[in-house]
C-alpha cells in the first residue's frame, strides 16, 4: 500500500511539474510574440486584443462546459474587479513598456514579482521579512539598474520603457498578494479575472489605442500574434499552470519561473536579435539569482 501511494504521489507530483513548466514555457514565447505583434499594432490595442480573445475564448469553454454559471458569479464579487484591475494595469505597463525597449529587458524586469511579493506582503498585510527576501529584492533591484542605467544616454524613452516593466512587476506582485487575501486562487476566479482584464482594457484600446474598425488590418502576422497570445498564452497557459501548480510547491512554482525567463531570453536572441550587452548580462544574472533566492524564501514558508 505504502509502494502504491509513493508511486501515486511520484506520478501526481511528476504531472505537475510538466503542466507548470509547459505553462512556464509558452508564457517565454509570450514576450517574442507580443515584440512581434507591436510591429503591426500599437501597445494598447494589442493588450486589449489579447484578452478580449481569450475572454471570448473561456466564455465558449465555459459554456460547453456547463461553468459559465460559476464564472458569472465570481465576476459579480467586488475583490475580482479589483484584481483585473490591477492585472489590466499590470500588462498596460508591460506592453507600453516593452513597446519602448524590447522582449530581453521585458523578459527579466516583468518577472520580479515574486522578488517584490514580500515587500508587498509586509506593505498590505503586515507580514515579516526574512533575510532572504530582503536580499532577493536587494539583487532584483540591482537586476533593474544594471539593465536601465546603462540606457540614460541612449535618451529617456528606453529607461522609462525599463521603469514600466519594473511597474508590471510591482503590479503582478500587489496581485498575487491580494489574490491570496480574498482566497481568488481557484481555476474559475482565475478565468473570471481574465475576463474582467478584458472589460477593463476596452476603453484603454478606445481612447488611448485609438481602437476602431479601420486600424484592425493588421495582416497576417498581426492577427496570428493576437490570437497566439489570447488563447495558448492567456488561456491556456493560465489553465495548465493552476492544473500544476495544485501537485506541486509554492517554492518549487517560483523556481519553475526561470524556464520562462531563459525561454524568453533565447527567443528574443534567436528570433529577434536582441543581442545583450554585459551590462544587460550582468542584470539578467542579478534577476536570475534574484527569482533563484526568493524561491528560497518562499520554501521556508512552505516547511
Amino acid at each position: 500500500m505504502r509502494i502504491l501511494s509513493y508511486e501515486s504521489l511520484w506520478t501526481g507530483r511528476k504531472k505537475g511539474f510538466f503542466l507548470t513548466i509547459t505553462a512556464n514555457l509558452i508564457w517565454g514565447t509570450t514576450f517574442v510574440a507580443t515584440g512581434a505583434g507591436l510591429r503591426y499594432i500599437n501597445p494598447y490595442n494589442l493588450v486589449f486584443l489579447r484578452f478580449a480573445t481569450a475572454s471570448l475564448f473561456i466564455v465558449a469553454i465555459a459554456i460547453v462546459t456547463r461553468r459559465m454559471t460559476l464564472i458569472a458569479k465570481d465576476l459579480r464579487c467586488a475583490s475580482i474587479w479589483l484584481l483585473g484591475g490591477i492585472y489590466a494595469l499590470g500588462f498596460v505597463f508591460q506592453y507600453v513598456g516593452q513597446d519602448f525597449t524590447n522582449a530581453s529587458d521585458a523578459t527579466l524586469l516583468a518577472n520580479l514579482a515574486p522578488t517584490l511579493v514580500p515587500l508587498i506582503a509586509f506593505m498590505i498585510l503586515k507580514d515579516s521579512i526574512g533575510n532572504v527576501q530582503k536580499a532577493a529584492t536587494a539583487l532584483g533591484l540591482a537586476g533593474l539598474i544594471l539593465i536601465a542605467a546603462p540606457k540614460l544616454s541612449l535618451g529617456s524613452g528606453t529607461v522609462i520603457g525599463d521603469l514600466l516593466l519594473f511597474g508590471t512587476s510591482a503590479c503582478y506582485a500587489v496581485f498575487m498578494v491580494l489574490s491570496k487575501r480574498y482566497a481568488a486562487v481557484s481555476s474559475v476566479s482565475a478565468f473570471a479575472i481574465m475576463v474582467s482584464v478584458g472589460i477593463f482594457l476596452a476603453p484603454v484600446a478606445i481612447f488611448l489605442g485609438g481602437l476602431n474598425h479601420t486600424n484592425l488590418n493588421i495582416g497576417l502576422i498581426g492577427w496570428s500574434s493576437v490570437l497566439y497570445l489570447g488563447v495558448p498564452g492567456s488561456a491556456i497557459a493560465v489553465a495548465l499552470y493552476l492544473k500544476g501548480l495544485g501537485s506541486i510547491t509554492a517554492s518549487q512554482s517560483a523556481t519553475l519561473l526561470l524556464v520562462q525567463l531563459l525561454t524568453g531570453l533565447f527567443l528574443a536572441i534567436l528570433i529577434l536579435h536582441e543581442f545583450p550587452t554585459p551590462f544587460e548580462i550582468a542584470g539578467a544574472i542579478s534577476t536570475f539569482a534574484a527569482v533563484a533566492l526568493s524561491s528560497v524564501g518562499i520554501r521556508g514558508k512552505d516547511r
